[in-house]
């Protein structure tokens, strides 16, 4: 129903919550109502009309008229839908500065930290990191620090989603290799990476399918574990592996695609 629409939108949109929603919907229904009027029109509970009523007048979606009893009439949709956005948007422009500001302090503050402790990161040699977003990071971790190689067999991630990481860096010299699925390969049809390829500045090739999906950058590898049920919930397992042996096993992996693709 449209009624059940516009309270959704209100409350998912315009921070009302439900009876302050349903409130407001009827408001603009019926143009004045008391409390009382408020309770036999809506699906706001008698007892809580006072309170739901003041809520809206305070965050300017009504305007009460006193007397003997109190009505209250809406603020026109148009003005306060938009007053609001204004609001929102320079709210959203402080708390913005704000994190701004606290990142550059954290990182000032965290930069002593970092230094001493680049001996304990050079010790791990595996990570198992979990979920799209996690993965995400230590992907673009892995190609903001390659230096000389990136070979990449990907089956629908990060060629797509992690494009401009690539593209910066084959620009700071790193050589680039990628194998994809032939569905990879026509999403790729306009993108940087294929400007890049018919440039002669990197590799291209297609496979139908590829079991192993990876992603090698100079001594480091970086793959998912089988797990259809994960992925659906985009919280796959991914391995993260430092250590020349295994590399080079992967990179066996990774020229077996080589030799069956097909240039795109």
């Amino acid at each position: 129903m449209a009624k059940d629409r516009m309270v959704e939108l209100l409350q998912e949109h315009f921070e009302l919550n439900l009876y302050e929603a349903r409130a407001y919907v009827a408001l603009v229904a019926f143009g004045v109502l008391t409390p009382a009027e408020l309770a036999s029109v809506s699906e706001v509970p008698a007892p809580r009309t006072y309170d739901v009523l003041r809520s809206l007048e305070k965050k300017g979606f009504a305007i009460s008229q006193p007397g003997k009893v109190n009505k209250y009439r809406p603020v026109h949709p148009t003005n306060i839908l938009e007053k609001f956005i204004e609001e929102w948007q320079e709210r959203i422009k402080d708390e913005l500065e704000a994190k701004r500001k606290a990142k550059e302090e954290l990182i000032e503050l965290m930069t002593p930290l970092i230094e001493t402790e680049i001996p304990k990161y050079g010790v791990e040699r595996v990570w198992v990191v979990r979920g799209i977003r996690n993965s995400t990071l230590k992907t673009k971790e892995m190609l903001e620090a390659v230096e000389k190689e990136i070979l990449l067999a990907d089956d629908g991630f990060i060629a797509i989603n992690l494009e401009n990481d690539l593209v910066k860096a084959v620009e700071n010299g790193v050589s680039l290799k990628i194998v994809v699925t032939n569905a990879v390969l026509q999403r790729l049809q306009t993108s940087k990476l294929m400007a890049l390829y018919r440039e002669g500045k990197i590799e291209l090739k297609a496979v139908d399918k590829m079991e192993l999906p990876m992603l090698i950058c100079d001594e480091e590898v970086f793959f998912a574990l089988e797990d259809l049920a994960a992925r659906y919930f985009n919280y796959e397992t991914q391995i993260w592996i430092k250590d020349h042996r295994v590399v080079k096993l992967f990179k066996g992996k990774f020229n077996e695609y080589w030799e069956k693709a097909k240039k795109a």
